[in-house]
């Protein structure tokens, strides 16, 4: 009976995090898929828009560094309570009364969303290490569903004028719904007494693999987050897409991080990660290179489908690797990657938005280019 018990909880870990991964795609790409209009609402430039992603950023890299402390004493199950306060600030990113307000709540939402990422990531962690195999690529490819799933819904949110903060506001309601149910399913490691690093230690930084773990991901997160956060103004600015037909591209790149990813668990179980790598790179480089070769449709699509293949197993690989380093928990070992592959996101964006304020948008994904190939060599 016991057994049973076990392997009960395990599955219903496991379907619950799926859901939520699932929830976070949705509520991520709602928010990127709206940005032209954001832009509009705000009555902003590019660079003043990536202003907004920069401030998350903030938010989210002055957390950080603490996450590994606060999974460590509270555990990444409790942890996830931030995620009640993510969902419920969601809606408001469409109401500030004016931008520089809005980029101190940015700052605050970033907070929130680091805190129920690294949470929700260790728990998948600890359900991976139940299962005994690898499983956490499926993880990360719900999120992707997820994305596109948002993406799609945008177009028709989009067709019928329906305004910003409804259309967030809605995705916000349903989520938060989902989350109090699932919650309750989540496992909950046992949280260690004793530990390695000294007593009253607030601000964790890798060592070791760890660190090396920790700038791998560091490229890997700006390129991910480059192309998704910037894909849906690249389709109406570069490819000249109307605004209801733009998040179109961020649909095909998050349908292909999906497949990349489901896959991913089978191909993990056949080769090393190194190698693994190292394609997911050089297929990255060569998606981002088709996208800026040329405007048409045809090769802005082409380019995210490659991209999306190339990008999709990375995160899942590191966090993996992170989460089973000896001595320290799951969550703890993410937590202390992201304090270094956080400052990602701190640069992507904000340095894609100046470039495309300078020079356009499409010389902005020459960044993206170069660092794909950095990470390949």
């Amino acid at each position: 009976m016991k057994n049973i018990s076990i392997i009960r909880s395990k599955r219903c870990a496991r379907r619950a995090l799926l859901i939520q991964y699932f929830l976070m795609g949705l509520i991520f790409s709602t928010m990127l898929s709206r940005f032209p209009a954001l832009r509009t609402t705000y009555g902003i430039s590019v660079a003043e828009l990536s202003l907004l992603l920069f401030s998350m950023s903030i938010g989210s890299l002055c957390i950080m560094p603490f996450c590994s402390y606060l999974v460590g004493k509270y555990g990444s199950k409790n942890l996830t309570i931030a995620g009640f306060v993510y969902m419920l600030m969601f809606p408001f990113l469409a109401y500030m009364p004016n931008i520089f307000i809005l980029y101190a709540y940015g700052a605050l939402y970033g907070i929130f969303v680091s805190l129920t990422d690294v949470s929700i990531n260790g728990n998948s962690i600890i359900v991976e290490n139940a299962y005994k195999r690898p499983i956490i690529s499926m993880f990360h490819a719900l999120f992707y569903v997820g994305v596109f799933t948002g993406a799609v819904l945008s177009l028709f949110f989009i067709s019928f004028e329906i305004p910003v903060f409804l259309h967030f506001a809605l995705i916000a309601f349903f989520s938060l719904f989902v989350f109090t149910y699932i919650r309750r399913f989540f496992l909950k490691e046992t949280i260690r007494k004793k530990r390695t690093l000294k007593r009253g230690s607030a601000f964790i930084f890798p060592k070791g693999n760890l660190l090396l773990i920790a700038f791998i991901a560091l490229f890997g997160r700006i390129v991910e987050g480059s192309i998704s956060d910037w894909s849906t103004v690249y389709m109406k600015m570069v490819v000249d897409f109307p605004e209801n037909l733009a998040p179109i591209g961020l649909a095909i790149y998050s349908a292909f991080m999906s497949i990349g990813r489901f896959t991913g668990d089978s191909v993990r179980s056949r080769y090393k990660d190194s190698y693994i790598l190292m394609f997911c790179c050089l297929l990255a480089s060569i998606g981002v290179l088709i996208m800026i070769i040329d405007t048409t449709p045809f090769f802005a699509f082409f380019g995210l489908f490659i991209a999306g293949i190339g990008i999709s197993c990375l995160v899942p690989i590191i966090y993996s690797l992170a989460g089973k380093q000896q001595g320290i928990t799951p969550a703890v070992g993410i937590a202390m990657v992201n304090t270094i592959s956080g400052t990602g996101f701190l640069f992507g964006p904000f340095v894609i938005g100046v470039v495309a304020d300078l020079y356009g948008m499409r010389a902005s994904f020459v960044y993206i280019l170069l660092l794909a190939i950095i990470m390949t060599i």
